[in-house]
C-alpha cells in the first residue's frame, strides 16, 4: 500500500468520523453512502472491461445520483459539492476509456486525489454544522433517552 493510499485511507476515516459525530441526518447519511460505496467497490475494482473499471464506474454514477438526492432533499451545500467531485471522477472513468495513454496507476490516482477531496468536503460540512451550534444527531439521541428516562 503506498503512501498516497494510506493517506486517503487516514483522512477518510477521520472525515468520516467527524460527519458521523458532528453531522446530522444528512451528514451521517452521505457517510453511510461513502462507506457503502467503499464496501461494494471492494469486489468490483478490478473488474474491467478493456481499460474501464465497468462496475466501479457504474458504481460512481450510483454514488453521484445518491448524493444528488441528498442535496435537493435537505438544504446544504456540501452534498453539491461532493455531487462536483463525482463527476469529475467519471470524467476520469471517459478519460481511462478514451485515453490510451492513461495508466490504471493514474487513473486509481486521480480518483484517489478526488476521492480525499471528497471527503473533505463531507467533513466540512459536519464541522460548519458544529460551529454554527447546531447539535449534532448523536446529541439529540442521548438528551432524549436522557429526558425520557426523567
Amino acid at each position: 500500500m503506498t503512501a498516497f493510499v494510506q493517506l486517503y485511507l487516514i483522512v477518510s476515516l477521520a472525515a468520516l468520523a467527524i460527519a458521523w459525530l458532528k453531522g446530522g441526518h444528512p451528514e451521517r447519511l452521505g457517510a453511510v453512502f461513502w462507506l457503502a460505496g467503499w464496501l461494494i467497490s471492494l469486489p468490483l475494482n478490478d473488474i474491467r472491461f478493456g481499460d474501464l473499471r465497468w462496475a466501479v464506474a457504474v458504481l460512481d454514477i450510483a454514488s453521484f445520483a445518491a448524493f444528488l438526492w441528498l442535496a435537493l432533499r435537505y438544504e446544504r451545500w456540501w452534498p453539491l459539492g461532493v455531487s462536483a467531485c463525482l463527476v469529475l471522477i467519471l470524467a476520469v472513468h471517459l478519460a481511462a476509456l478514451l485515453i490510451p495513454e492513461m495508466t490504471p496507476l493514474g487513473e486509481a490516482s486521480a480518483q484517489l486525489g478526488l476521492g480525499i477531496l471528497v471527503v473533505l468536503i463531507q467533513a466540512t460540512g459536519a464541522l460548519e454544522r458544529w460551529l454554527a451550534g447546531e447539535a449534532p444527531v448523536s446529541a439529540s439521541a442521548v438528551w432524549g433517552r436522557r429526558q425520557r428516562a426523567t
